[in-house]
């Protein structure tokens, strides 16, 4: 993606039409007041000192104070690598594992650009209420070390970017249940304890073996690795997963509700868990495990056993520059985020064939040369450009194998089931198409379904290709043609009548005790700001609060939905047969949740439209099909 800011913090571009609104100029900081606060309070002491102090003393104290700070910072961040390990430092003895963690929605979470600003949004439009409720889950690295919810990733420790990395599973020492996230992570650095299934045998006999050479001490020189593997049976229940994928606000708001879908499904009365679709063989089917080494030791593996995939399919995708994600070592030894945002991997920066005929044009012509481009000084040496560019090769390849496994397990959750035709004469044509839910285990969708698009794409046309009817097509802004498109309420498109869409709507409770949806369903009280706070009454009769709540319109286990379509006699053009195409499409968010964040910005320097392109292009077919009506 484009670089188009200074900093990669202010966030500002193009964003998106509201019919008669322009873009919206964004800063990064949801709590614009305070740090404007913050600030005159600095220019204040700043005036002080200036009245106080000598000029000479004053630039000897911000040396001083300066080279403190940078102390302090490298200080602070060795000592949180000896906290939570990076999973770069992992991938040395268990490659297998990071290859696929490392393009999994795990890794993703917390660098995503999406969730950042709605996180943000949620705590402008709460007054700061929300606080670092969505951070605990998306990066509990960060919030164990008490990062700030509303900081750039560009200024967040390596391992907190990781999201849901090695030690926010193996270094959990209890069970948590339903917490939404909240979880303590035991501290220690490589060669400290961790957690797992199956207990400490195998280590023991690795450390016993001259053969792995390995050592225990963090003092002494040598291949380290864990001292001791701790079994923590939990990590093969179910509840281990709901620690996370069941979500309930202060309020009691029920955001999501996996787990809690999981545990009335088919799938749990049989005993089958989620770590038996989730990370077997095969995404969204419980179809056994792996076999095989859980580590390679200085090239030596350890005994075979049960290999769990670590990949954890779903329905998000990557919007930001494959320098940054997939998660690569290499990557990250060649430069930080910020330098990798100023590669322009589309402009073919590193491809040898490329870089030659640039030497060219610039032996050639010199100045005068049409492919000369002022390259960043972090990348005008062509000996880094070409190295980026193999990592870039590396990453975008990791990203095709995502697309797949995504593909595989949407596919194993929906099924476009029977078409069935009621009439098609001239009076009009009536048809209907089933979806089915593929899984026995929880909803379709399920998670945070008030922003996971599943819906029907129908065109109807004649036998030269006239359109005759058109439903689960986009508005100009990339949105479907519901009740929250902007061209929709602008009244530049029609309402989709007969629009298949499975996304949740939130709901809130309006001044005068009707209901109204909401994007983002933060309730507006009369006599007070907007705030996320406890509820003050007992929600175990409701199960959610008065003000707010989700109004889901997912299938259940092994459930099914029919959609029903209408071609009016008028619409029919006498030139049978006509055909229907139907399509069953996925994408994780709306274009209409990013018009709903975008005055916060996008973390990276991306513009709305940026965002909501790639969002757009990602969107993935899981299923198509052909009916035809012999109308003459």
């Amino acid at each position: 993606m484009e670089n188009n800011s200074s900093d990669n913090r202010s966030r500002s571009g193009a964003g998106f039409a509201r019919i008669a609104s322009p873009a919206i100029s964004a800063t990064w900081n949801p709590l614009s007041r305070k740090r404007r606060y913050d600030r005159g309070k600095r220019i204040g002491r700043f005036a002080g000192a200036l009245l106080h102090a000598f000029a000479a003393l004053a630039i000897l104290t911000l040396g001083w104070t300066t080279a403190t700070a940078q102390e302090q910072g490298a200080h602070e961040e060795l000592f949180a690598d000896d906290r939570y390990p990076s999973a770069s430092t992992c991938v040395t003895c268990h490659p297998k594992h990071f290859d696929e963690w490392s393009v999994s929605q795990h890794s993703y979470a917390q660098l995503s650009p999406v969730y950042l600003s709605l996180s943000n949004k949620i705590n402008e439009l709460a007054n700061g209420s929300n606080g670092d409720f969505c951070l605990r889950c998306h990066s509990q690295v960060g919030a164990n070390l008490g990062e700030s919810p509303f900081i750039s990733n560009l200024e967040r420790h390596p391992t907190s970017r990781e999201g849901i990395t090695c030690v926010v599973c193996h270094r959990i020492d209890r069970a948590y249940n339903k917490a939404s996230g909240r979880l303590a992570l035991v501290e220690g650095g490589l060669t400290d304890p961790v957690y797992g299934p199956t207990g400490n045998k195998e280590l023991a006999r690795v450390l016993e073996d001259p053969v792995y050479r390995v050592v225990t001490d963090p003092e002494q020189s040598g291949r380290k690795i864990h001292n001791e593997v701790k079994q923590f049976a939990n990590f093969s229940n179910p509840v281990f997963c709901g620690a996370c994928h069941d979500v309930t606000l202060f309020n009691g708001f029920r955001l999501e509700e996996a787990y809690s879908e999981y545990r009335m499904s088919p799938a749990a009365a049989r005993g089958v868990t989620c770590q038996d679709c989730h990370m077997g063989k095969e995404q969204g089917v419980a179809t056994g495990y792996e076999f095989g080494p859980a580590a390679i030791v200085g090239g030596v593996p350890t005994e075979p056993r049960k290999l769990t995939s670590h990949f954890f399919a779903g329905p998000d995708y990557s919007v930001i520059h494959p320098g940054i994600f997939p998660h690569n070592a290499d990557a990250q030894a060649l430069a930080t985020l910020g330098e990798w945002l100023q590669f322009d991997y589309l402009a073919s920066w590193g491809v040898e064939d490329w870089e030659d005929e640039l030497d060219e044009c610039l032996e050639d012509e010199g100045d005068e040369c049409a492919m000369k481009v002022d390259f960043p000084e972090f990348w005008a040496d062509i000996s880094d450009r070409e190295e980026a560019r193999e990592i870039i090769e590396v990453n975008l390849e990791r990203l095709a194998l995502a697309t797949e496994k995504r593909l595989e397990v949407l596919r194993n959750g929906y099924i476009l089931g029977e078409t069935v035709t009621e009439q098609a004469n001239r009076n009009g044509i009536r048809f209907k198409v089933q979806v089915r839910n593929g899984t026995d285990g929880h909803n379709v969708p399920t998670g945070f379904t008030g922003e996971r698009l599943v819906w029907l794409d129908v065109t109807v046309t004649d036998r030269d290709g006239a359109v005759v009817f058109r439903s689960g097509d986009r508005d100009p802004n990339g949105d479907l043609r519901d009740g929250h498109s902007s061209y929709v309420h602008a009244g530049e498109v029609e309402l989709d009548p007969y629009l298949f869409s499975l996304q949740s709507y939130f709901v809130t409770q309006n001044g005068r005790g009707g209901e109204i949806e909401h994007v983002i369903p933060i309730p507006y009280p009369v006599i007070s700001l907007p705030r996320v706070l406890p509820s003050v009454r007992s929600l175990v009769f409701t199960g959610e609060p008065p003000t707010e709540r989700n109004h889901k319109r997912a299938i259940e286990p092994l459930g099914q939905r029919w959609a029903e379509y209408v071609v009016d006699g008028d619409a029919l053009t006498g030139k049978g047969p006509y055909r229907a195409d139907i399509k069953l499409i996925s994408q994780p968010a709306p274009v209409n949740l990013l018009v709903a964040i975008q005055s916060v910005g996008f973390d990276y320097g991306l513009t709305p439209r940026q965002a909501g392109d790639a969002l757009i292009a990602g969107a993935q077919l899981l299923w198509q099909r052909e009916l035809t009506f012999d109308v003459e």
